[in-house]
């Protein structure tokens, strides 16, 4: 019996046909996977918010004088909580396991209080006020970074490890430097927030199939 042959030019649009029902499709570059399966602990929408926020708060740090601890206090307390608030939205839209959201939902929960310590001026010190605000970070950027490594989640974005350094970074830097003022303090803080709202915004823009990275 003589077998059918499907003409070349078939079986070269077969071949770049997705198929309809796969979720994802990989590309090999450079001997490296590639996906492009949405994914990620934190949306488009909530990182763009939070990288507003940042900016706005680190602007009013550095242009508004801040005489007094408590000043810089309630703005630092305001990020810190939206930046909370932001977070347990994302843990909503998320689809990870139940341990990622835990995870994520501990430490938005975690940034409501903190925030409203500083917003109550109850860190009254400089020195009080810098290691509060730095744990706060600390405590956002390991609980995200912590998350990705789980093996329920088996993609995640190249750009979101850059912004979870960042982070960490930054409230390490927080918690170890020296301040002698308030003014000091705020200055340093508002920059430090507005060079992680870039890096933020950067991670929300680049946010496609092409920067994706699988870790499994």
């Amino acid at each position: 019996m003589a077998q059918l042959e499907t003409p070349p030019h078939e079986v070269r649009d077969r071949m770049r046909q997705p198929e309809p029902h796969s979720v994802s499709h990989q590309v090999w570059r450079s001997g490296a996977r590639w996906s492009a399966r949405p994914g990620g602990a934190l949306t488009r929408a909530t990182m763009v918010a939070g990288s507003l926020v940042s900016a706005a708060v680190g602007g009013l740090l550095i242009v508004v004088p801040v005489h007094t601890p408590a000043a810089a206090g309630a703005l630092f307390g305001v990020h810190i909580a939206v930046q909370g608030v932001l977070q347990l939205l994302a843990v909503r839209r998320s689809t990870a396991s139940a341990a990622v959201r835990c995870l994520l939902a501990g430490g938005g929960v975690a940034a409501l209080p903190l925030g409203a310590i500083l917003f109550a001026g109850r860190a009254d010190t400089v020195f009080l006020l810098a290691l509060w605000t730095g744990c706060a970070w600390l405590l956002r950027g390991l609980t995200m970074a912590i998350s990705v490594t789980s093996p329920s989640v088996s993609h995640v974005f190249v750009y979101d490890d850059v912004l979870n350094a960042v982070i960490v970074s930054a409230g390490l830097f927080m918690t170890a430097f020296p301040f002698v003022s308030p003014e000091q303090l705020a200055d340093v803080g508002g920059a430090v927030l507005v060079a992680t709202s870039a890096f933020e915004a950067l991670a929300a823009a680049r946010r496609n199939s092409r920067t994706l990275r699988a870790i499994d």
